[in-house]
């Protein structure tokens, strides 16, 4: 990418090298003779952050170590430091939920709800406006009882000379109205690269304002089609409004996919192609076509793991209890070589993982759980918040620089996964999000699941489908949709029909699968084994 000057739209679709893409604009920029120093490259996790720096050391030496890459809230902290001389400390969120109890009359549940209303008054500030504006203007159905417990929760804030996370944006921002230390950022950082674009929230986007340089050498990387976090203030606009921001942007867009086959990838268009909140791309591999999408449809939730088992062991070349239990002839995959971190299981909520976990354990095959609390390493976040701690104090642990791969581990779980483990994946989908696997298993492709009209009727049926998405281009090889024509979830036994998100398929891409519902004989057979 040799456009240096003015800004920069860079639509990467998923696998297409949007990292690698980034990191050559940093070298380029540095063998233009731009000082690494003045490049800033702001991303959303400390992998994504830890895979930039390392790429960028391999091309640029020891000169990549001036480019300041990091989080936005690295970033933030790093805006803190230089504009206050006073400690403070950063309450991370179990204080976060200590310090809301006692302000709520001691419950964590209310404490827990109320952490949630005020990150979201946080994350969606309106550009200009003072959090304190938000609250009062009653935005997001804030009443009052809310904004006076808003206001007391800031004042604890302030009382105990501490942030919390969202004020690692929110502060910069009461730092950078100054418009003379604004102008000292935009001297300091000319190049700015920001990753991910269209996760930003309207803080998040103030901020780049703010900083973004009078030559406008901003460029802007992401997917407005992998746009999934709306429940955390990621406002899809920011992206599809980017040109009318910068009128004279120069777009780029990298349709050619390195990951998937080209039967993944003209599925994946089929479904996306039906949204309007787009840039319209088509994605493209010179990869083999590949085997079809296998579309399965099974008895039940039960059913629906027994069968991701099934396929997971024929191809690992075994045959263990739990497969002589199905009385299920194997399959032959003799030749080819498989490991158990060549496969993903991914679902819409955490409400499914339960049974998954659950026969996972009794089939003896290793796993590892994204997103639970249970799968977190507590000893990595208590290090994070040290870390975070000891930066705030001059000259300890190693200086800022190296702060990035910390502050967002407490903020996205993904961060946790582990791809040295020889281990099958267990996730959401929206934690999939930047990962790739050979095998990928979508369970729950139920109406009432994609799109998530069980809890909430009124969804954006967009971001479902672009969620649904981003599950599928997780397929490196074989893409397996799995529905349950009887489901217990929330309580309740339901009888759902498919994900209407099946319907959009060329028949030629698809492979479709029944199985049958079990008998009487079978279910007792079941239970009895089960004792054992």
């Amino acid at each position: 990418m040799t456009t240096t000057i003015g800004p920069v739209l860079v639509v990467a679709g998923p696998g297409t090298g949007k990292t690698l893409t980034m990191v050559r604009r940093i070298a380029y920029l540095v063998h233009q003779g731009v000082k690494p120093e003045s490049i800033l490259a702001v991303t959303f996790t400390n992998r994504a952050a830890r895979e930039m720096k390392e790429r960028a050391a391999a091309l640029l030496g020891q000169s990549a170590g001036a480019v300041l890459i990091g989080t936005f809230h690295l970033l933030g902290l790093l805006i803190i430091q230089d504009n206050r001389p006073d400690d403070f400390s950063i309450c991370d969120r179990d204080e976060q939920i200590e310090l809301l109890k006692q302000l709520v009359g001691g419950s964590a549940r209310r404490a827990r709800q109320a952490a949630g209303h005020i990150s979201r008054i946080k994350n969606y500030l309106e550009p200009g406006n003072p959090p304190s504006s938000s609250v009062s203007g009653g935005r997001d159905g804030v009443d009052v009882d809310q904004r006076e417990l808003y206001n007391a929760y800031q004042a604890a804030l302030r009382e105990r000379n501490a942030f919390d996370f969202d004020d690692l944006i929110l502060k910069p921002l009461e730092i950078l109205a100054d418009s003379r230390i604004a102008q000292s950022y935009r001297d300091r950082y000319r190049f700015l690269i920001i990753d991910e674009y269209q996760d930003i929230n309207p803080a998040q986007y103030r901020l780049l304002r703010l900083i973004t340089n009078a030559g406008n050498n901003i460029c802007a990387v992401g997917d407005p089609d992998q746009a999934i976090y709306a429940f955390r203030g990621a406002d899809i606009g920011n992206f599809l409004n980017f040109e009318k921001d910068f009128p004279s942007a120069a777009r780029i867009t990298l349709s050619e996919n390195f990951r998937s086959t080209g039967t993944v990838l003209q599925a994946s268009n089929a479904l996306i192609r039906n949204n309007v909140k787009r840039i319209d791309k088509m994605l493209f591999t010179a990869q083999e076509q590949g085997s079809q999408i296998v579309v399965v449809d099974a008895p039940d939730e039960r059913a629906e793991v027994e069968f991701i088992i099934r396929e997971i062991e024929v191809r690992m070349g075994g045959t263990s209890h739990f497969q002589m239990r199905q009385n299920t002839a194997a399959r032959d995959y003799t030749g080819a070589s498989f490991r158990f971190s060549d496969f993903a299981v991914l679902y819409r909520t955490n409400a499914q993982a339960k049974v998954l976990e659950q026969a996972f354990s009794e089939s003896g095959i290793p796993y590892q759980v994204l997103g639970s609390r249970s799968g977190m390493k507590i000893g990595e976040i208590e290090e994070t918040i040290a870390y975070l701690h000891s930066l705030i104090h001059a000259g300890e642990a190693g200086g800022p620089r190296e702060a990035s791969r910390l502050e967002t581990k407490l903020l996205g779980p993904a961060d946790f996964f582990d791809p040295r483990a020889d281990a099958v994946a267990l996730m959401t989908m929206h934690m999939a999000k930047g990962l790739e696997f050979p095998i990928v298993f979508i369970t729950g492709v139920d109406e009432g699941l994609l799109p998530c009209t069980i809890v909430k009727e009124d969804v954006d049926r967009e971001e479902e489908r672009r969620l649904f998405y981003v599950g599928m281009t997780r397929a490196k090889n074989d893409l397996f949709l799995i529905h349950a024509r009887s489901r217990f979830i929330y309580g309740q036994r339901l009888t759902p029909m498919p994900s209407p998100y099946l319907g959009v398929f060329p028949e030629s891409l698809v492979d479709k699968a029944v199985i049958p519902d079990r008998t009487k004989k079978q279910q007792k057979k079941d239970r009895q084994m089960g004792l054992f």
